[in-house]
């Protein structure tokens, strides 16, 4: 039980690194059998250790372990795994780029493979109150069919079978907002077409990408 929270702590760590929240912004959560450890409210994700996450228990959303508070997001967490039952990690990061190019009005398309490969069915949430259960409800339906959520005026949210597949979603969503705005100024933007998308999918490199996230994450 603590090997899960460790990696989760290690993960907070890396998310703050990489600069894609700031002070406590942001929650993640990683899921171990029926139960569900969760970032604490109001803590930052570098300052987390692994007896401060929050244990909730996936079917009663009851919690079950931890002192503290879990995030105000809990509702929203816990409906991702509900009708995603293979995910074991929901990372939501308030990435700057990517959350100001996803609320420009813009939208954010593939332009290098990792776009493709990495990042898998992509959905777009329109902004709705944070915290709330209308969030909760309209997260669950789009995570249905959506690897990585691009909500509007909020942040983005990475689903993994794995941690790292979770925090790579983020990380390459982050990246090419950055690559995005950069052709922008510079020029106009050369995006992959469908067809190139498709090839790119049908490569056998993504498929062994996330046999090694399973093996290793």
């Amino acid at each position: 039980m603590a090997d899960i929270r460790e990696e989760l702590v290690k993960y907070g760590v890396k998310i703050v690194q990489a600069g894609l929240v700031a002070g406590a912004g942001g929650n993640i959560s990683a899921r171990e059998g029926g139960i569900v450890w969760m970032k604490p409210s109001g803590v930052a994700m570098d300052e987390m250790a692994p007896g401060d996450l929050c244990g909730m228990d996936l079917a009663t959303g009851r919690q079950v372990e931890g002192a503290h508070k879990p995030t105000s997001e809990v509702n929203m967490h816990l409906a991702i795994y509900r009708v995603r039952p293979e995910l074991r990690a929901v990372f939501h990061t308030h990435s700057p780029w990517a959350s100001g190019v996803i609320s420009s009005g813009a939208t954010l398309k593939p332009m290098f493979a990792e776009f493709v490969c990495d990042l898998g069915r992509i959905g777009t949430v329109p902004y709705i109150t944070p915290t709330t259960q209308a969030l909760a409800d309209a997260i669950g339906k789009v995570s249905e069919t959506s690897d990585t959520i691009f909500m509007v005026n909020h942040g983005l949210i990475g689903l993994g079978i794995t941690m790292k597949q979770a925090y790579y979603r983020c990380v390459v969503v982050e990246d090419a907002a950055k690559s995005q705005l950069a052709a922008t100024i510079c020029g106009t933007p050369v995006f992959l077409t469908d067809s190139q998308c498709r090839d790119l999918m049908a490569l056998d490199a993504p498929k062994h990408r996330i046999q090694m996230m399973q093996k290793n994450g």
